[in-house]
């Protein structure tokens, strides 16, 4: 009997045990259903949550204008394929595929530039990869873009330079972010930036021009697909900047330089904003904003015209006899010469031992200081520079802005160089002797100026002594002061004599440029001497090569009385100033006034 009951109760026990189990499993498959029935959405979405991530939207750049709002730098929307390394199974392959599949061979320097990319930046960032493609060639890689996981078809805008080497040296262009630049660069700025301005304006502006960037919260699916955009913060974009420069004069100036080594700078004289500022050979800016392939930039590196230098305000050249007004000025002023002091001039100055040629071999004859600049007489220059004094003149120059910097609104701007005697005791050790001083009195030995320089001092000669500002961005720029010459009387005979050089029938020194341009206008011819010469020696450019030959300068403002426009030339080896560098000078300002040559007369019968 009792065995019967132990029996039915351990029976009771393993039934409600079994129930128990059953109960359990029944509850753990209820839940389960729950889960992965009805909340399935939920927790699919909670999932998914680790693929939700916060984006960078990068800023569209600003815009470059001149003044006249024409576009010179501008951003033109285009498809790129980018990669994320970390999604990528088989970088290598893939990237080796694309370039198989898509018209663009993706060489060592671009695979060296993105593995450097990768080292100095997070894998699980984008990376555009050069391929500009097409509508055509981006539909065919949505279509096959599941071969390439972590590779993703998106936009971007790229920076354009729709006048190439027209603007090249001003505008500048951007390039991709190197490992120096990104170390100070504000980080958070710059995700998901790729340029940088690397010159001109685009270097000298990039705080402004650069903008912050926006974010965006997405949901990516196991395949790195976004599946939808939760939150979007946009960017601030970058700021438009408005130039002085008028692009129709800047045309001009590149097209009268004809790709011969040089420069033209046109200044407004009454507040120094810049009109045209050219410089030649120049380059396609657009080759730089994905990166310039190496051979074509080893081409510009060797190339002899140095196309990169921004001669404008980086070449730096003796001014030769373009300084001789400013000295003559400065001369007046001190009592050093009278407007009636004069001098005989046999094409030559003796002086211990020494003789010092005039670039006219049997001499001016007798000439005043009106003479001497309207004819270019080294002779008479040699004596007042002598008078003068190597200190005085290089204070004075100083005051021209001569050997010092413009502060024109462009990186990379050289100082160039108005010696004295403490320069030349610092920097060579030596004593200054006063045969220097009678070389330098016509623009030669040590004395370097830059086109920008030469432009300024024109720009205050023609205010009567306004020492304005060259500057590029059109905002107002106040001037640096007024240069002490009070007596205007002083003023009035050297531009007067400056006149002489463009419009005297016999002795204007750019007399037959000067038949081109059918109003008064004030200027100056220069020579710049690249390889000395003997006293005995003739000057001949037929018999020497082109490299060693003199450099063509000029100077000039226009009209005479209210001047608009005030312009420096060089030629680089083009020989003499009246010949290769005024006549550029007088039709770029016969552009700018909208004047034209008056007509041959007609010859009498």
């Amino acid at each position: 009997m009792k065995s019967t009951q132990a029996a039915l109760l351990f029976k009771r026990r393993i039934i409600w045990a079994a129930l128990a189990v059953l109960v359990g499993f029944g509850v753990l498959l209820g839940r389960m259903a729950y889960l992965q029935i009805t909340l399935y959405d939920r927790y699919a979405s909670l999932a998914e949550g680790n693929r939700i991530s916060v984006e960078v939207i990068p800023p569209r750049r600003g815009r470059i204008f001149d003044r006249n709002h024409v576009v010179l730098a501008d951003n033109r929307p285009t498809f790129v394929i980018t990669a994320i390394p970390e999604r990528t199974r088989d970088l290598r392959k893939a990237l080796q595929d694309l370039s198989e599949q898509f018209p663009y061979k993706f060489d060592q320097n671009d695979a060296d530039a993105f593995y450097e990319y990768l080292r100095v930046r997070k894998r699980f960032k984008a990376y555009p990869l050069p391929f500009d493609l097409d509508e055509t060639e981006a539909a065919r890689f949505a279509a096959l873009s599941h071969q390439w996981p972590g590779f993703e078809l998106t936009t971007r805008l790229k920076r354009i330079y729709p006048y190439g080497s027209i603007t090249a040296h001003v505008v500048g262009y951007v390039g991709k972010i190197n490992e120096d630049e990104l170390k100070h660069l504000d980080a958070k700025r710059y995700q998901e930036t790729y340029t940088i301005g690397k010159s001109g304006i685009e270097k000298q502006y990039e705080n402004l021009l650069m903008g912050h960037p926006g974010y965006r919260e997405v949901e990516r699916n196991a395949q790195g697909r976004i599946v939808r955009v939760l939150n979007t913060t946009p960017p601030q974009d970058g700021e438009d900047i408005t130039l002085t420069l008028d692009i129709a004069l800047q045309q001009k100036a590149y097209k009268l330089l004809g790709g011969r080594p040089g420069a033209i700078v046109a200044l407004k004289p009454e507040d120094g904003s810049v009109l045209a500022i050219a410089s030649a050979p120049g380059f396609d800016a657009n080759l730089f904003v994905d990166g310039i392939d190496a051979s074509t930039y080893h081409s510009l590196l060797t190339d002899w015209r140095k196309p990169l230098i921004n001669r404008p305000i980086a070449g730096v050249y003796p001014p030769g006899s373009t300084i001789k007004p400013f000295l003559g000025l400065i001369a007046l002023e001190h009592g050093i010469v009278s407007p009636g002091f004069n001098i005989y001039d046999p094409g030559y100055f003796e002086y211990q031992g020494h003789t010092y040629r005039d670039w006219k071999r049997e001499g001016h004859g007798r000439v005043d200081l009106y003479h001497a600049i309207m004819e270019s007489c080294d002779t008479y220059f040699y004596q007042v520079g002598l008078k003068m004094g190597i200190d005085r003149i290089h204070d004075g120059l100083l005051q021209f802005g001569l050997g010092r910097k413009t502060g024109i609104d462009l990186p990379g701007e050289r100082s160039g160089l108005i010696p004295n005697k403490a320069w030349k005791r610092a920097v060579r050790g030596k004593p200054w002797y006063n045969g220097e001083t009678i070389i330098a009195a016509i623009g030669q030995g040590y004395d370097l100026s830059t086109p920008i320089q030469l432009a300024r001092a024109t720009a205050i000669l023609a205010n009567r002594g306004t020492q304005v500002v060259p500057h590029l961005r059109d905002v107002p720029v106040p001037p640096e002061g007024h240069i002490p010459i009070k007596n205007r009387k002083h003023w009035e005979l050297v531009i007067k004599a400056m006149v002489g050089v463009l419009k005297d029938p016999r002795h204007g020194t750019a007399r037959r440029a000067g038949r081109m341009i059918p109003i008064p206008m004030a200027g100056k011819t220069g020579t710049a001497q690249v390889k000395g010469l003997r006293a005995e020696e003739e000057y001949d450019e037929t018999k020497i090569p082109l490299q060693e030959r003199d450099h063509a300068l000029f100077i000039g403002f226009a009209p005479v009385d209210k001047p608009e426009i005030a312009v420096s030339v060089i030629v680089e080896h083009g020989g003499g100033g009246s010949k290769a560098a005024a006549p550029l000078a007088v039709q770029l300002v016969n552009a700018y006034l909208g004047l034209s040559p008056p007509k041959a007369k007609a010859k009498k019968p």
